[in-house]
């Protein structure tokens, strides 16, 4: 026992500090502080000993030889799909459209009825003409018997005359109250309706044939009569394919209605401009006549047409990839075995993506084409690890270069990467 300084007794015992107890919630926050640290520390080292990423270009080469063979000469076009025999019709009289017999996709003759207007006032009109033309005629069968003037005989003979032809007139427009199909084919379109008024303004029927067409002074027909069995495709060209165009030349027409292609011939071509392309120049109708019945066909799809301008038998061609400019001149990298050299050629007509050479190569010679592709590689991996085409570089290569393929112009041959 021992006292403190003022006298009392303690005990020694008690002031020995007994150790703190770490409770559960104590080993959680260690924890936790260890694993972000750590964490830190891999994501570190990660970012420092990662290989570096850098950006390659690579120049790859094709060789292909010079051939000869039969080259076509072509302009494509897109257009439109129509029937060559087509007519607007319209009622020529005034009225209220009583019956309509006809409705879309339905077949008809020459002479069909279509529709009809209320006939009341028509016929009216006819029988106030037939009384006017027996007055005017009893009224020159009086002067006549009684041995009337020069004048008065031409004119009762005037008046004759004229009655005659307003009956004629009259009875013309009770026989337009039914509207009948000048042609036979499919109705295309029904515009009008039982109740619709319609009126002499809205015009007669208009037909457009292969050769031409006249239209209506309507924008909307009461009713569209199509054949269906013969078309064609009106597009557009401009003004550099317009000396090669004619009429007579064969075309091959694709649509999505047909999985061959059609076949069919340059009907005309339009010499004045009647459109402006999206860049501004100028553009020339075209119009191409299919051959033979279609009955598969649908007015108003798009069409494609290659118009073959010329046939080339014999001529040597390189792919057009294989020809570059030097200066003033245009030449070519010829190789021979392991060897190669700059020519210059001389170039004529292009066909797609082959050029012909007029001078400078022979049958048989070999040109070399250049290409580049970029793609991102890892400093670290080897040749092999490019990622180009299917299987990395050397895969690439046989594929023609990056992601597989020939560059433009090149259909086959060998190719080596430098």
């Amino acid at each position: 026992m021992t006292t403190d300084p003022s006298g009392f007794p303690t005990d020694r015992a008690s002031e020995v500090k007994k150790p703190r107890r770490r409770t559960w919630r104590t080993w959680l926050v260690v924890g936790l502080a260890a694993i972000v640290v750590l964490s830190g520390v891999g994501v570190g080292t990660y970012f420092l000993l990662r290989p570096a990423s850098t950006s390659a270009t690579r120049t790859f080469t094709r060789d292909v030889q010079v051939t000869k063979g039969d080259q076509t000469q072509t302009v494509s076009l897109e257009g439109t799909l129509s029937p060559r025999k087509q007519s607007d019709v319209n009622f020529s009289v005034a009225g209220t459209v009583t019956t309509v017999k006809v409705k879309a996709g339905d077949k008809v003759t020459k002479g069909q009825k279509l529709a009809g207007v209320d006939d009341s006032s028509l016929q009216n009109a006819v029988d106030l003409a037939e009384a006017n033309l027996a007055s005017a005629k009893a009224n020159r069968t009086e002067i006549y018997d009684n041995k009337g003037s020069s004048a008065a005989k031409k004119s009762a003979t005037a008046q004759v005359t004229s009655a005659q032809a307003a009956l004629t007139n009259a009875e013309d427009d009770l026989k337009a109250a039914v509207l009948r199909s000048p042609i036979t084919g499919t109705v295309a379109s029904v515009n009008v309706e039982v109740g619709d008024t319609v009126g002499s303004s809205t015009g007669g029927s208009a037909t457009s044939g292969a050769s031409g067409s006249s239209s209506s002074s309507t924008t909307t027909a009461a009713f569209v009569i199509i054949q269906t069995a013969s078309w064609k495709v009106e597009g557009s060209i401009g003004a550099a394919d317009l000396a090669n165009v004619k009429a007579g030349q064969k075309v091959a027409v694709t649509t999505d209605a047909s999985s061959d292609a059609l076949s069919g011939t340059v009907a005309s071509v339009g010499i004045v401009a009647t459109s402006t392309s999206d860049n501004g120049t100028a553009t020339f109708p075209v119009e191409i006549n299919l051959t033979g019945n279609h009955t598969n066909l649908y007015s108003g799809t798009t069409a494609t047409a290659v118009i073959t301008v010329g046939s080339y038998p014999d001529v040597l061609t390189v792919p057009t990839a294989a020809i570059r400019s030097e200066g003033d001149k245009t030449v070519v990298t010829k190789v021979n075995n392991s060897q190669t050299s700059t020519v210059e050629v001389e170039v004529g007509k292009v066909f797609g993506s082959a050029t012909q050479i007029t001078k400078g190569l022979s049958e048989g010679d070999t040109v070399r084409i250049s290409f580049t592709r970029s793609a991102t590689a890892s400093s670290s991996s080897n040749e092999g690890g490019f990622g180009f085409g299917g299987g990395g570089l050397g895969g690439g290569l046989e594929g023609g270069g990056p992601g597989g393929g020939a560059p433009p112009g090149v259909s086959g041959g060998r190719t080596t990467g430098r």
